[in-house]
């Protein structure tokens, strides 16, 4: 799978002059990334604690890349990735600060994604989304991407997550 350049300039479809920038993420960022994600929704609701979030961004491990998303020069998100799962990537994490919602962040994101997954062969691109996360999940369905499977209780009783997929090949 592809995703091995240092660094990516992506042009914003709403500001062609405008670039997000995604590099891999360095361990100094992880543990305030952590804290931001903590506290907003989908993460407080299920009461992740900052030190779990932080310790996942924070970590090198192959095959399972995590990436930085930078505006000029700010951070405004993480994204970490699971490389081939299930014939395809699966976004383990997409997750953009409230200053840089709404702003076509997520949407540049998931078009880059695909573009790599495309150049690798991959046939499929997977996500998870919380039945409380109701605006992502929304956000996938924009993109193309289908309800696979439910799976109750997975992460927190009384909860459903959907799996997502969306054919790339």
């Amino acid at each position: 799978m592809s995703f091995s350049v240092e660094r990516y300039t992506l042009e914003l479809a709403e500001a062609p002059s405008e670039a997000l920038i995604v590099t891999p993420l360095p361990e100094r960022e992880a543990e305030a990334l952590g804290a931001a994600f903590a506290a907003i929704d989908p993460w407080a609701s299920y009461g992740y604690p900052a030190s779990a979030l932080s310790a996942y961004l924070g970590t090198r491990e192959p095959g399972a890349p995590r990436f930085l998303l930078t505006f000029r020069d700010e951070v405004a998100g993480a994204i970490g990735m699971r490389l081939d799962w299930l014939r395809g990537a699966y976004i383990q994490f997409l997750g953009i600060l409230p200053p840089f919602q709404r702003r076509g962040f997520g949407r540049t994101v998931l078009a880059w994604i695909e573009r790599e997954a495309r150049a690798a062969k991959q046939r499929n691109l997977w996500v998870a989304v919380s039945e409380i996360n109701t605006d992502a999940l929304r956000f996938y369905e924009r993109h193309g991407f289908a309800q696979a499977a439910s799976l109750p209780n997975l992460v927190y009783d009384g909860r459903t997550e959907m799996l997502l997929r969306k054919r790339v090949c």
